[in-house]
């Protein structure tokens, strides 16, 4: 990529260095005698098909190294655009997109000869949604707690998983050292796909370009940001969804993590218990698993029962009082972490009910998360589908091909 950058870097400058010379020889005809005139118009002729020739390699250098295209900005037609795109793709006329037409028959080719299918959509390359992907990492709490973002090609994938570590022992002089092996697991990651759907008026399209990018980045940020949240945490495995983290086999788990009823007139509600969060960081610990990017996932309403997690003064049932043991300074604000870790909260995982609180937080070693993304995203658009046609809207259909794995189901904790 550097040697495309400082070719069109050449390119450029050479293209600067013609434009001068040109503006040079121009002034020599103006100033000259008549009779010279002739012999500098053959030279300024000579240049300008030189300043053509080196526009034209310029443009080909560009777009020869797809799919690092631009993004489009202010309505730049010589840049990928959404919006532009996707109007193109709904209408079935690309007369007005050649760019991004060019952009998609690329990467068609691309992920045909990479042996990925391309069924399903028009592809956009990653470097063409970079603020798509930077708003979904963004949205997908995981991220923020350390998981291992992969761009994979090829399918399956895999990667490799410590299943039994080698064992040391004490040995007598002269005696035989017992042998023991490590045990590794080849986790296999195959694409999964998630899904969404943006509906857009044609007259936000047509008349809006830049505002149109950012609406439909926005939302499909928001609407697969939520899709893959949940299926790294929570994903069954099953019914083309990835198999998530809180439904692995072999991670540590909490009973009644932390919360539970209580009649007290002065607190009224549910309270959590600073021992059952201590479980979780002993489950890790217990398992040597007590390090790397640890932290919290949590549902919302975890972090309101956590931060109402009190203290018992006294033991009367219908008169104890209960001192908070959070940061209950308003202006100060709510402590950021839990027991010195990080927390991130999300509704995709499971809302407690009651004291029941199964699926609703989640602590570990996050860098110990995998996932892999495949491609950029498939783009299909309809003016026709639904009631797309009646009422002037163009519908995008957008999809994003991932798996997750954990490297070490030791290194998490859940409430169960």
């Amino acid at each position: 990529m550097s040697e495309t950058k400082n070719l069109e870097e050449l390119f450029e400058k050479n293209l600067d260095a013609l434009g001068t010379q040109l503006e040079g020889t121009l002034d020599e005809w103006r100033s000259a005698e008549v009779e010279k005139r002739g012999e500098i118009e053959k030279t300024i002729e000579g240049l300008r098909g030189d300043i053509t020739e080196m526009k034209s390699n310029l443009e080909e250098e560009r777009r020869s190294h797809l799919p690092g295209v631009e993004v489009a900005k202010n309505g730049e037609r010589d840049a990928f655009s959404l919006a532009r795109a996707c109007r193109a793709i709904g209408a079935r006329d690309f007369s007005n997109a050649p760019y991004e037409q060019e952009v998609f028959q690329e990467m068609s080719s691309k992920a045909m000869s990479g042996g990925i299918d391309s069924a399903g959509g028009y592809i956009v390359p990653e470097d063409a949604i970079t603020r798509v992907i930077e708003r979904l990492k963004a949205a997908v709490i995981a991220y923020k707690l350390g998981a291992v973002d992969m761009a994979a090609n090829g399918s399956p994938i895999t990667v490799p998983r410590l299943s039994a570590s080698a064992t040391a022992y004490w040995v007598s002089e002269n005696s035989s050292i017992t042998a023991s092996d490590l045990t590794f697991q080849q986790v296999s990651m195959t694409p999964k796909t998630a899904a969404c759907r943006v509906v857009l008026s044609n007259l936000l399209l047509e008349t809006s370009m830049p505002t149109a990018d950012t609406v439909i980045e926005q939302d499909i940020a928001s609407q697969l940001g939520i899709a893959l949240d949940t299926g790294i945490l929570l994903g069954t495995g099953s019914s083309g969804q990835p198999l998530g983290v809180m439904n692995e086999t072999g991670i540590g788990s909490v009973s009644s993590a932390g919360v539970a009823a209580t009649s007290s007139p002065t607190c009224g509600d549910r309270i959590a218990s600073i021992s059952k969060l201590l479980e979780f960081l002993d489950d890790l610990g217990n398992a040597d698993a007590l390090k790397g990017s640890l932290g919290w996932a949590l549902h919302p309403q975890i972090v309101s029962y956590i931060r109402n997690m009190s203290e018992i003064s006294n033991g009367a049932a219908s008169t104890k009082d209960f001192t908070p043991i959070s940061n209950q300074v308003v202006a100060e604000g709510a402590a950021t972490s839990i027991l010195g870790y990080p927390f991130y909260t999300s509704t995709s995982l499971t809302a407690p009910s009651g004291a029941t609180v199964t699926n609703s937080m989640c602590f570990g070693n996050w860098n110990d998360v995998m996932v892999a993304r495949w491609g950029g995203l498939r783009l299909a658009a309809s003016t026709d589908g639904d009631n797309a046609f009646s009422l002037d809207q163009t519908h995008i259909r957008a999809t994003l091909r991932a798996d997750v794995a954990v490297r070490h189901a030791a290194s998490f904790s859940k409430s169960a």
